[in-house]
């Protein structure tokens, strides 16, 4: 069954590069933001022995944590390169449909789907390589102040480019 799983690894394709880097949970978990654009958000991880749950198969914390991730980025795309947008989840729904299991390639395509100045309402299909439906999500964020506009907000000095301001600092 090992080889099974390590041979399934190597059948997946090369992994697409992320065109944003994380924070230290999002990092271990390996998300990769592959699409971006206005309101939608693709991302992808490999499924490896850290995310596994004891049953042997991929942790629902773990396909919450992506699902709410790609929810909020679905919102928070920023026209402007230089300036930012940021937002917080209120309320998160995540429908386990199917196990996942080590060596498989999970993909989250979300979308926003309504929203205004202070709150936004997005969708979320988690799938693997073969196309099967492994989990849904449904989210509602409220934007920083400000954020709500697709150009956001300028960048404050001394933070990074990818990176929003502290909340509490």
């Amino acid at each position: 069954m090992a080889n099974e799983t390590e041979d399934s690894m190597s059948d997946l394709p090369p992994a697409r590069p992320s065109l944003k880097a994380f924070a230290a949970f999002a990092d271990h978990i390996g998300i990769r933001v592959v699409e971006w654009e206005l309101d939608r958000c693709v991302i992808e991880f490999d499924v490896e022995d850290h995310l596994l749950n004891g049953t042997g198969v991929l942790h629902g914390g773990c396909m919450s944590t992506v699902i709410d991730t790609a929810l909020a980025h679905a919102a928070i795309y920023c026209t402007v390169p230089e300036n930012y947008r940021s937002g917080a989840t209120v309320t998160l729904t995540v429908n386990f449909i199917l196990p996942v299991k080590k060596g498989n390639r999970v993909t989250v395509e979300s979308k926003k789907t309504g929203g205004g100045r202070t709150m936004f309402m997005s969708v979320a299909e988690a799938r693997d390589q073969d196309g099967r439906i492994l989990a849904t999500g449904q989210g509602i964020g409220r934007y920083r102040d400000g954020c709500h506009l697709p150009e956001g907000l300028p960048r404050p000095d001394g933070v990074p480019d990818g990176k929003s301001p502290g909340r509490f600092s």
